[in-house]
């Protein structure tokens, strides 16, 4: 699934052809992919409205809409998450449907906004108010305004193993599986540590290695994954490298399962214990 590096690529290839184009028709062949309001509703509300800009909130693309019309709301968000598979692009009108595009938007310059599902996952919502879709998402790991004391705060408020809360998205938005054994792997803490066993020290290591993992990911244009919806050049240096020798100490790095994910680590560099533990 494309986790904030690849979302934030697709973000910012998105923004030349399509801000300040218009949206002429829109085509859905997988209904279950729109999930707000109704599609019928949904392709009728879209013509006519002109993108104003594209962001990015947690794994979701904001689309900001605006309309001149006097009998229509100035302002629509569209927000779309890719889920497991989809992927966006813009294309010439003439050039053939792809087998697994699910929805289609005609712009005013003749080019498409194609959204292609193999997995059919994908969903869409067209809304006044992005926080309809996303009021329960956490802070954005790489705002200013997120400091090392209020990630210190958050994880001293939460119990459990440190793996599955960096994955949960009311928790810290748009971190998934690969970079989360990335920035684990980067502040040497065992993936399956308890939040109250970590030391201060430990929680800016984390707080620091989160930050630089996924600005380096996104200066990479995120990590290829194989799927085609990203293809960065961003190369894991623990995440589905098992087996393979640990960059720092060359120990053969394990593969286990934490909250049901699939986890890589370094036995060697990130003990189970922290460093202060005594039998």
């Amino acid at each position: 699934m494309p986790e904030l590096p690849e979302v934030e690529t697709l973000v910012r290839r998105l923004r030349e052809p399509v801000i300040g184009r218009t949206i002429e028709a829109v085509t859905i062949y997988w209904k279950r992919t729109i999930a707000r309001p109704a599609p019928k509703e949904f392709t009728r509300a879209l013509r006519g409205y002109t993108v104003q800009a594209i962001d990015r909130r947690a794994k979701y693309l904001v689309f900001t809409l605006a309309s001149q019309r006097a009998t229509v709301t100035p302002t629509l968000f569209l927000l779309i998450h890719l889920r497991m598979s989809g992927k966006l692009c813009v294309v010439d009108r003439a050039e053939p449907l792809a087998k697994h595009d699910r929805v289609v938007f005609d712009l005013d310059d003749g080019q498409q906004l194609r959204f292609n599902d193999v997995r059919k996952f994908g969903k869409m919502w067209l809304v006044a108010d992005p926080e309809m879709v996303t009021s329960a998402i956490g802070p954005e790991p790489l705002d200013r305004a997120f400091t090392l004391p209020k990630f210190r705060k958050l994880v001293q408020s939460r119990s459990g193993a440190i793996k599955p809360l960096l994955l949960n998205q009311a928790f810290l938005a748009g971190v998934g599986n690969i970079y989360a054994d990335e920035a684990l792997w980067r502040a040497r803490i065992h993936p399956r540590r308890k939040t109250d066993s970590l030391a201060e020290a430990e929680v800016a290591s984390l707080y620091r290695s989160l930050r630089k993992v996924l600005r380096t990911a996104i200066d990479d244009e995120g990590t290829d994954a194989g799927d085609g919806v990203i293809e960065g050049d961003y190369r894991p240096r623990v995440y589905g490298r098992t087996d393979q020798p640990c960059y720092r100490c060359h120990q053969p790095i394990q593969r286990i399962v934490v909250g049901q994910r699939g986890t890589h680590f370094c036995p060697q560099c990130q003990p189970l214990r922290s460093p202060g533990w005594r039998r």
